[in-house]
């Protein structure tokens, strides 16, 4: 009879062990969303005009009262230095949930409705002759003064006269950390037509500071994980003609030590697609360049230059496609097969036998996360150190260090001890 017991103890234990490492509920989501919300870093956001794309560095604040109702304000920056606002939005509203997101396991569509109020505030003068030029009636837009909008039209961002804006967004958690819908290449805001097919950069609680790592702890750690992508992440490339669109993909970064990397990137042919198009892995060496707390406090301003360059391809039209116009010393592409173009040419992924590629870059650390800069806006890779962002990329995360392992060696021990 003792033996039956602990072995219903340990099948209950097991389910607590598996439920650890489902998804949230929309229940627990609800529950989790009550709080106050803030950017770890200014982010970096894309911002399409007369054909060309620019950066904006964005603030985010959320206060989530019930989880149903919110209010929030948003601060739009011309450059990274967080000291040159363009925009301000101030707002409240309700919270309306839609549906698990196709694109994204365990997020859940949602729409905002700013039908409380919505302040918004112009603060360059650029911005505001672009608002008044066309606006056509209601408000006469003056640099620095907060203007009601809840109820007005705004035809800079098509909202209507008598209609308070909606933005339709999802809402998804990993660990204690908030995330919400990215924008495209572009800096589309998601509509109900087309959801949110990414997630943004993490907001953490306001009371969530953590203590720095300082350089030798931030290279200890880093070491000891493998760090993956948590979603599919969205980010600006290009098509055959050159041109910007958006790609999808996933990265997995390990360090074999703290002045080497291994990096895989696999793209992927939409949001919602599990089969990756290619597999390009990149090899070389890390040069430590720096303090990097003007980006976030504790991050190392970093140069990941590559040594070795892998391709393979997973799709018989990715394969067709490269072995097109094959440059001179690249041998046919082969379906699943892996391909060194070390020191090579090949033109369709910017490789150059005689121009190593090289990245200046960010790292930063937070508690079972590790950051990377984001990827300049207009698609090309941050090098020159001109073209460094002074912005976070999507976190990655190493699955040893998720936290719900806690939980699962405490309850093992417990398991352990029933057992003995």
């Amino acid at each position: 009879m003792e033996s039956i017991s602990k072995a219903y103890l340990i099948f209950l234990l097991l389910g607590c062990l598996m439920t650890q490492t489902n998804q949230m509920t929309l229940d627990e989501i609800k529950d989790q969303i009550v709080n106050d919300w803030k950017s770890l870093a200014l982010e970096l956001n894309p911002f399409e005009q007369g054909g060309q794309i620019f950066p904006t560095y964005v603030r985010r604040q959320w206060n989530f009262t019930s989880d149903s109702e919110f209010s929030m304000k948003i601060e739009i920056f011309n450059d990274h230095s967080g000291s040159n606002r363009r925009q301000t939005y101030e707002g409240s509203g309700i919270i309306t949930y839609q549906g698990e997101s196709s694109a994204i396991q365990g997020a859940f569509l949602c729409q905002f409705n700013l039908n409380k109020t919505l302040i918004l505030t112009l603060h360059t003068d650029e911005v505001v002759t672009q608002f008044n030029q066309i606006q056509t009636e209601g408000i006469t837009w003056i640099k620095d003064k907060p203007q009601d909008i809840t109820l007005l039209a705004v035809p800079a961002f098509n909202k209507l006269a008598g209609q308070p804006l909606v933005v339709y967004d999802l809402i998804y958690f990993h660990d204690n950390y908030l995330y919400m819908g990215e924008v495209d290449a572009f800096g589309n805001m998601a509509s109900l037509e087309q959801p949110p097919q990414g997630i943004c950069p993490p907001l953490i609680p306001f009371s969530d500071d953590t203590t720095p790592l300082t350089l030798e702890e931030l290279k200890e750690e880093m070491v000891t994980g493998v760090w993956s992508s948590i979603a599919k992440e969205v980010r600006p490339g290009f098509d055959n003609q050159g041109q910007v669109i958006t790609i999808y993909i996933t990265r997995e970064l390990s360090f074999p030590d703290d002045s080497s990397f291994d990096l895989i990137i696999n793209r992927f042919p939409g949001p919602g697609q599990t089969e990756s198009l290619l597999d390009f892995e990149m090899i070389g060496s890390l040069i430590w360049e720096g303090d990097a707390s003007s980006v976030v406090p504790g991050a190392q301003f970093t140069q990941f230059v590559v040594n070795e360059v892998y391709l393979t391809p997973k799709s018989e039209a990715i394969v067709s496609a490269f072995n097109q116009n094959l440059p001179a010393g690249v041998d046919p592409f082969q379906l699943n097969q892996r391909a060194n173009l070390t020191q090579k040419d090949f033109p369709g992924l910017g490789l150059s036998k005689d121009e190593q590629v090289k990245e200046n870059d960010i790292i930063y650390m937070r508690q079972n996360r590790l950051y990377l800069g984001a990827r300049p806006v207009d698609g090309s890779r941050p090098y020159p150190i001109e073209k460094r962002t002074y912005s976070l990329s999507d976190d990655l995360v190493d699955p040893e260090r998720s936290a719900s392992k806690g939980v699962i060696i405490l309850l093992s021990l417990i398991i352990f001890s029933v057992w003995i």
